[in-house]
């Protein structure tokens, strides 16, 4: 379908996003510039689609594709490229480098 985005995810992977988009419970909707406040008010629905994957898949070691509509997959990635500066994400970890394999397949599938 055209409207929609495939990304390979495991588990963990899948973890690490649910974690960083825990930052949206500290983002003020209201103080955001009208152009980030469609991609808050996305990300909020799209993160509980995401924690309910995260809970049905934990017992899933092998990566698995997650579907997306377009919409949601181009608020993910400009949530992911616009708000890094709110993580506490180490250099070199685990987390900045499942962010930035996860970010880079929404940039490739959205082109």
């Amino acid at each position: 379908m055209i409207n929609t985005i495939k990304i390979k995810v495991d588990y963990n992977q899948l973890c690490v996003i649910n974690s960083l988009m825990q930052e949206l419970d500290n983002i003020k909707f209201e103080e955001q510039p009208q152009h980030l406040k469609s991609i808050v008010a996305i990300c909020l629905e799209l993160r509980e689609k995401l924690l309910h994957k995260a809970i049905n898949s934990r017992n899933n070691k092998k990566p698995f594709n997650f579907t997306m509509k377009y919409y949601f997959a181009d608020a993910l990635y400009r949530y992911l490229t616009e708000y890094s500066i709110y993580w506490q994400v180490a250099s070199g970890s685990y987390e900045e480098n499942a962010f930035l394999i996860i970010r880079n397949q929404l940039h490739q599938q959205l082109l």
